[in-house]
This record gives structure tokens, sequence and C-alpha cells, in this order.
């Protein structure tokens, strides 16, 4: 059974990554995630009925791949990130729930992303996160992120992190 105290840090978690990630310290972000960790953004199509998913995700990295996208990002030579992308990451409707281990709970939240750049080039982001987060050395990590997008048609390549 989650506690109060439980669900009120992992919230606290959430809402500091989200500020990390606006904030675009990216290397204490990475910070948040464990070594094994596996990020995911699988491709969505809106049928009816329950279908698996068509084909490979869109993302999906591990801890050395997301790092390696941090450093391009750093070097300023990321076409897509030229100039850098404002973002502002809304985290709502948080549920926490018990995990495979002791140590690791079931996240579901819901987020909106506003990303900016160039002045007048604003995309929404909107969609649901489904994490799994470990306690690791007095304080939580992100194990596992699967990033569901709430549309099929993208408005462009995916450049942040969610």
């Amino acid at each position: 059974m989650v506690t109060w105290e439980q669900k009120r840090e992992i919230e606290e978690f959430l809402y500091r990554e989200a500020h990390l990630l606006d904030e675009q310290r990216f290397d204490e972000w990475l910070a948040l995630l464990t070594d094994d960790v596996e990020y995911l953004v699988p491709l969505r199509e809106h049928v009816q009925g329950e279908v698996d998913p068509p084909g490979h995700p869109m993302v999906k990295d591990d801890k050395l791949m997301l790092t390696m996208r941090v450093k391009q990002r750093e070097t300023g030579l990321s076409p897509v990130e030229i100039p850098k992308s404002m973002t502002v990451h809304l985290i709502t409707n948080i549920l926490v729930e018990n995990g495979r281990a002791s140590d690791e709970f079931e996240v579901l939240s819901t987020f909106l992303v506003r990303q900016a750049r160039k002045l007048r080039d604003v995309v929404w982001w909107a969609g649901r996160r489904r994490d799994r987060l470990r306690h690791v050395d007095g304080g939580w990590r992100i194990a596992r992120r699967e990033v569901l997008l709430d549309a099929t048609l993208l408005p462009r390549g995916i450049s942040i992190f969610f």
C-alpha cells in the first residue's frame, strides 16, 4: 500500500524533474535516471479494439543514448535545436501504485508541454506517462518511462524530453 508520504515524495520528485527540464539542466536530469533506465515513445494508432503497436517505437533509449542526446544539445550543433527550445512542462493527474519490487512504484501521470522556438514556432504536446520509479541511495530515480503522446500525426520531430 502506498503511503501518503510516499505519494507526496513522488509528486514532488516529478515536479522537480519538470523544472529541471524547463531550465535545461539536463545533466541534473540525467542524474534522476537509473543506470538501467528505459525511455520509450511508442508509435500510436487510434483504431477500434486492442491492437499491438505498429512497428518499432519512435524513441527507445537507454541511459547511454539519453546522455548522448544531452551532449549533442550542449554542442549547439543539433540542427533541430537551433535556437534552443523553451519549454514548460505541466504534470498532473499523478497516480502512484505499488510496483513489482518493494523499492519500486508504478506512476501514471498526464502532461502538457509547450515548446517554443523562433518566437512564432509553438507546439503543444499532450499525453500520458507510465513511469517506474525506484528508490536508490535515499532518493527516487526513474527506471522506466513510457510516453504515450495524444497524437498520431506529430507536428514536428521530437527534440525534447517528456
